[in-house]
């Protein structure tokens, strides 16, 4: 009577310590994320539901810790059961990795292999996130990031920010401004400080926002805004190594087609649950 008792254990072993690794491969582990959101992270079904006012079909590799309008929040419980999700589900949130320029997600036992054999400073593989209903910001807040940026920096001094003379890869750049007296070095050198990058469209309103780290690592990190207006109400942002911001406006297009191209050729009564 022992030994199934073992064989179920040891199964079971078996498929937890494969959703641990699968979290872990995809973001950081959180032991505090409610169920219903940890239930929607790995679920095998494709994601449908409301996204900026289109309705969407999303593969469930593009779907990471999906979010949907009146999901519990952290530490809470669901009241009730798991609601069906439809077409007209209101999105909030969720995220995914892709490689990049072919844009495959973690669809299979080798892209998943493929995305973690890089070195941090060589690897294609970007993260994208998406903020929509009640987490959206609203339409037009690239251009009131944009236009906070000289109000920022009062307590930090390496976000105080001047305009520099010269673009960078057709961008508007803004890099911390002075010295830094108790080490002589210039506020962007500071281990904290980063660049931004601005894009502004023919209409001269802003279409890319960009911050950067000025870290002295083997890549420093940056996390790349933008808007999906007028298609949909939705805030877009990509992480990626510096090294591959020459290719920003590339990123841009490549992750900003992907995600329009999740719009649903048809809205069928079938309904899925997360």
């Amino acid at each position: 009577m022992l030994w199934p008792l073992i064989g179920s254990l040891a199964v079971m072993s078996t498929v937890l310590l494969a959703m641990w690794l699968r979290s872990v491969s995809t973001a950081a582990f959180n032991p505090f994320e409610p169920p219903a959101m940890a239930a929607a992270k790995y679920s095998p079904h494709d994601v449908v539901g409301d996204l900026g006012g289109v309705p969407v079909t999303i593969p469930s590799y593009f779907a990471n810790f999906v979010e949907y309008e009146n999901d519990p929040g952290w530490g809470e419980k669901r009241q009730g059961s798991s609601p069906e999700r439809t077409h007209q589900s209101r999105l909030r949130s969720f995220g995914y990795d892709v490689r990049f320029p072919d844009m495959a997600g973690r669809s299979s036992p080798e892209l998943i292999k493929d995305s973690s054999s890089y070195s941090s400073s060589t690897t294609p593989w970007i993260s994208v996130g998406i903020n929509t209903g009640s987490h959206y910001p609203g339409d037009g807040f690239l251009d009131r990031v944009t236009a906070n940026i000289g109000n920022i920096g009062h307590i930090l001094k390496y976000e105080q920010y001047e305009k520099l003379p010269d673009q960078s890869h057709g961008l508007i750049v803004y890099a911390a401004a002075g010295m830094d007296q108790k080490t002589n070095k210039p506020y962007r050198e500071h281990d904290n400080a980063k660049d931004i990058f601005v894009h502004r469209d023919k209409t001269n309103r802003v279409d890319a926002y960009i911050k950067c780290s000025n870290r002295n690592v083997p890549a420093p990190p940056c996390t790349h805004d933008l808007s999906l207006e007028p298609y949909m109400h939705a805030k877009v942002y990509v992480s990626y190594r510096r090294s591959l911001l020459p290719q920003w406006q590339e990123i841009q297009q490549a992750v900003t087609q992907q995600i329009l191209g999740f719009k649903a050729a048809q809205i069928e009564p079938v309904t899925t649950k997360p």
